[in-house]
């Protein structure tokens, strides 16, 4: 999987998949059209996948389940308050591992997860 390429939706649901270990399904939305991605949570019951890549909260939540997996994320640089821009984000595991990727902040978080659960 190229993770720098992934981003939106594609990028929510690898994320959802890989790193929350829901079992994911491609909907279309039947109110807008739009491609989407929802989860089961109960037989017959499925929801939209979070928006990790461009909700706060949802970030938080990805942050904290790397947490529980040993990670932190030790740096970020680049970007400005002036707007949005590519920045470069480092994930360093207890053990001493390290994952990096770029984007904007959420996307690149939601790439470095991935690196890390696929270590």
């Amino acid at each position: 999987m190229d993770v720098q390429s992934l981003s939106g939706r594609d990028l929510d649901a690898m994320v959802a998949q890989h790193v929350f270990g829901l079992v994911v399904e491609p909907r279309d939305n039947s109110r807008t059209g739009q491609h989407d991605f929802v989860y089961e949570v109960h037989p017959g019951q499925w929801v939209r996948v979070a928006y990790y890549a461009s909700s706060m909260s949802a970030s938080i939540t990805l942050e904290v389940a790397l947490k529980d997996r040993g990670w932190t994320r030790k740096a970020e640089t680049g970007g400005n308050w002036s707007g949005p821009s590519d920045v470069h984000v480092t994930l360093e595991h207890m053990d001493g591992r390290t994952v990096e990727a770029t984007g904007r902040l959420n996307d690149a978080l939601c790439r470095a997860a991935l690196k890390a659960v696929a270590l």
